[in-house]
């Protein structure tokens, strides 16, 4: 079973009908799940707390690096196999990652056939020209800076990540009033928010509307910002499609 939802977006493309017993809790809900909800929700969902886990009685967890909060220890400790994965920084992290996801459950040729999918779906070679200053910009100011997967994603399509002229590191906040300041080419953030977010994402794109032809601003939803695997191919053609708007020249 995982409680990650980033891994079981991998899952819901490599695991065959039956080997997954249950997913995480974020994966039930459209707005935080990165696998297909309608697979997901064919699942139990379960938490993050040793108490749930030992309950369900798994032979393997597949999970985000708890140890520090000691659920790894206590299913070790209870003959549970626990296989932990953090947060990729990098394309070929991410990659590695899904090997091992996918070695564990003897699928080894599935992950290698998503790998490709996700090469295929990245540009051919890095991005050699001048690039365009751009922001991924989330729900609450949410950015995604240097040394992140996203940033990777952004440069190989020919982005080069604002984040770094606001002072911000890996992740970090960016307020509105900062960025309107000094704004970026383009903008990528959600524009068809859902529930609590809705009213606050929707001021926030009727002031944008003030910077006029001076930023793009693109749809990006939450849910890409958080996962690899499956996930790369999709902003890969958000990023692809937003770049061959652009003359190749342009500074």
């Amino acid at each position: 079973m995982s409680n990650n939802p980033c891994i079981d977006s991998v899952l819901a493309e490599i695991a065959l009908p039956g080997q997954v017993t249950a997913v995480s809790i974020y994966s039930h809900h459209p707005n935080s799940a990165s696998a297909p909800v309608a697979w997901a929700r064919q699942l139990p969902a379960i938490g993050i707390s040793a108490e749930e886990l030992l309950l369900a009685r798994p032979k393997i967890v597949l999970t985000g690096n708890l140890a520090s909060g000691g659920t790894n220890a206590v299913l070790a400790r209870a003959g549970i196999k626990t296989v932990a994965l953090g947060v990729a920084p990098t394309i070929a992290d991410d990659m590695q990652q899904i090997r091992t996801i996918a070695a564990v459950l003897d699928r080894v040729n599935a992950g290698e056939a998503l790998i490709s999918d996700i090469q295929e779906s990245l540009p051919n070679t890095p991005f050699s020209g001048p690039s365009v200053s751009a922001i991924i910009w989330q729900n609450g100011g949410f950015v995604a800076g240097k040394g992140t997967l996203q940033d990777e994603l952004l440069a190989r399509h020919g982005f080069r990540n604002a984040s770094a002229q606001y002072g911000l590191s890996s992740w970090g906040i960016l307020p509105l009033e900062t960025l309107m300041r000094n704004p970026p080419v383009v903008i990528f953030m959600p524009t068809h928010p859902h529930g609590s977010d809705a009213r606050e994402m929707t001021a926030r794109q009727k002031l944008l509307a003030h910077l006029g032809d001076r930023t793009r601003i693109v749809d990006f939803p939450d849910r890409l910002l958080f996962c690899g695997g499956q996930t790369i191919i999709k902003v890969s053609a958000i990023l692809s499609k937003t770049r061959a708007t652009f003359r190749q020249d342009m500074p």
